[in-house]
């Protein structure tokens, strides 16, 4: 069940909201179709007694030879009056509200007339076979016949019988009028037309309330890109504008905290190069070749180690701008001039793969990967694929790989698999370190595997 159910907010509010205005209509309406229905059957009645109290008066006034005729004239197919010398009723107790209704109102309105007695029986078709008796079974069939040819159900008759003067009775065949059903044609055009302008109602306003969710969501991951992208607008209802303002405060401590960092490497860099310059004056005195070498290759990996430091904060500092370019053709060019440089370098690239990205920063990263295939698995096959929804990189070597457990400690900064210091083998421990902070502030992802036949995989994803 929960499978057919919206998945985002907008939809769950539309959906609650449709469901509940249309259950509250409902019931309002079916309350209201009750009312209506026992109002029209109250007016109903009380019209038809009425006008059979009326005729009644003009029958008991009229003289005998008068009467048939009178009869005759009044006949319609939906309200049928004949004489008879005998009650067409069957005389029974009857607790039906309506029918001692009729039967009161029509009594108090002949009480100055010469009427002795009167038989009120309302007709459905529980009580039909036996509520009656029957004067003359071909009149009554015909008379039922013709009510039902009309438009008058049994379920709707009504039917009076009203004792005059002189041995006569006056009988009454007539339909009340009855509500139609409430569920007809027009209410349920009625209920879609409420349900289709609740809906473009309800998806109007949800949107433009939860809007601004959807640009938080953006706002966020771009955040991740670019720290130093524009803020979120402050407007919408009093909490939104909260939560943007929130969010921007936050934006703004993170770029303080990335320039106060930065700063400050800057300035430990400056200050430890003046030593650095000292101790390199001091080590030209040194009258031992050996030591004084040994003296200058320390203090060449010292300023080694404070450049690439360097370079690593200024990669999350930088802020370059972004534009679209031909991956394809900067992968292409990247491996031509490794391969000008008689390194084993192999492409495999589609011709054209157009992505919004830092250039400079990305052939950088890319760069590092290929070099570092190169220099410690001895070649590098590299790979790149468009899937439509991302770009996919791959870059394999054949070299020795890297332990299972120290997959993810490769990427923390000065971290080197190499157990020496040498720079020359082992490195700073910088360069993948490098790598994850660009990818990651392209939204990427980035994951080494060992291949099964021997060497490793960098796996890439830059999302468009």
């Amino acid at each position: 069940m929960k499978r057919f159910l919206p998945k985002s907010l907008a939809g769950q509010t539309i959906l609650v909201l449709l469901v509940g205005l249309t259950v509250s209509h409902i019931i309002s309406m079916t309350i209201y179709s009750g009312d209506r229905v026992e109002s029209l059957s109250k007016m109903g009645g009380r019209h038809m007694a009425q006008r059979i109290a009326n005729v009644s008066h003009l029958i008991s006034e009229s003289p005998p030879e008068w009467r048939e005729k009178i009869v005759s004239a009044l006949n319609e197919p939906s309200f049928q009056v004949f004489l008879s010398p005998k009650s067409m009723l069957v005389s029974h107790d009857d607790n039906d509200w309506r029918s001692n209704a009729i039967r009161n109102f029509v009594k108090g309105q002949l009480k100055n007339d010469s009427v002795r007695q009167v038989i009120v029986q309302m007709l459905d078709d529980t009580k039909a076979g036996r509520m009656y008796g029957i004067e003359s079974p071909a009149d009554w069939m015909q008379m039922h016949m013709n009510q039902m040819m009309h438009g008058v159900p049994p379920h709707q008759s009504l039917r009076i019988s009203i004792e005059l003067g002189e041995g006569q009775w006056l009988n009454f065949t007539s339909a009340i009028p009855e509500a139609g059903s409430f569920w007809s044609r027009k209410s349920i055009l009625s209920m879609l037309s409420m349900a289709v302008a609740v809906i473009l109602l309800s998806v109007w306003v949800v949107r433009r309330l939860t809007k601004p969710l959807g640009g938080f969501a953006k706002a966020a991951e771009r955040l991740g890109r670019d720290v130093n992208a524009p803020p979120l607008p402050e407007t919408g209802p009093i909490e939104l504008r909260q939560a943007s303002r929130a969010f921007n405060e936050m934006q703004e401590r993170l770029q303080r905290f990335i320039e106060n960092r930065t700063r400050m490497l800057a300035a430990i860099s400056h200050d430890l190069r003046t030593p650095i310059t000292l101790l390199r004056l001091r080590a030209e005195l040194i009258k031992d070749a050996e030591e004084r070498t040994k003296t200058m290759a320390t203090l060449d990996e010292m300023e080694s180690m404070i450049a690439s430091t360097l370079a690593f904060v200024r990669e999350d500092a930088e802020s370059e701008e972004s534009r679209t370019v031909d991956v394809a053709a900067l992968l292409q060019s990247l491996c031509d001039d490794m391969s000008d440089r008689g390194l084993p370098v192999k492409l495999e690239t589609p011709e054209r793969a157009l992505y919004e990205c830092r250039p400079t920063s990305l052939k950088r990263a890319l760069s590092n990967l290929v070099d570092n295939a190169v220099n410690y698995g001895g070649n590098a096959d590299v790979r790149m694929e468009d899937r439509g929804d991302a770009l996919w990189i791959v870059i394999e070597d054949n070299g020795p790989g890297i332990p299972d457990d120290e997959m993810e400690q490769v990427f923390a900064p000065f971290y080197r698999l190499e157990p020496s210091r040498n720079p020359i083998t082992g490195g700073i421990g910088l360069g993948l370190s490098i790598v994850q902070t660009v990818i990651h502030a392209h939204g990427g992802k980035i994951a080494l595997s060992n291949r099964g036949q021997g060497g490793l995989r960098v796996s890439i994803e830059l999302p468009y």
